[in-house]
């Protein structure tokens, strides 16, 4: 298991990032990744081998795993797990992908719970949507 630790979650939340990376060890052969910088996290998604990869951060540290690998093409072939990390405004997708929120249960879901494929929004020009998209309706629609 690769558990790739944000940067952020470790700044606002010490101490959960503390219990998930306890929780984490405890359960598994687990590498620690500690990137400083979204390329350091990149650089260690692309070379994690056969390592399960586990995020500990908050909605916009999980969206640069699945972009990471999605341009990889790697998204497919492993499960990607989260543990929420950070402040309640930056953890709206993990709330709608239906995460737990506490830093043990989401340790324990990561080692132990099942894996559920999930719908993925890809534009024409690679980019891709998770969450939630908004299409403004704005102008009147001709009906006829």
């Amino acid at each position: 298991m690769l558990v790739v630790i944000d940067r952020t979650a470790r700044t606002v939340d010490g101490e959960s990032v503390r219990i998930a990376r306890d929780v984490l060890c405890a359960g598994a052969r687990v590498k620690l990744c500690l990137p400083e910088t979204p390329e350091e996290m990149e650089r260690a998604l692309a070379r994690r081998g056969r390592r399960r990869p586990v995020v500990v951060g908050d909605d916009r540290a999980l969206l640069a795993a699945v972009r990471t690998l999605h341009r990889l093409r790697e998204l497919q072939q492993d499960a990607l797990a989260l543990v929420p990390v950070g402040p309640h405004q930056a953890l709206a997708l993990s709330r709608t992908l239906g995460v737990p929120q506490d830093a043990v249960a989401a340790a324990r879901a990561a080692l132990a719970g099942e894996e559920r494929n999930l719908d993925l929004l890809q534009d024409d020009s690679g980019g891709i949507v998770v969450g939630a998209l908004r299409i403004p309706g704005g102008g009147r629609v001709d009906r006829k």
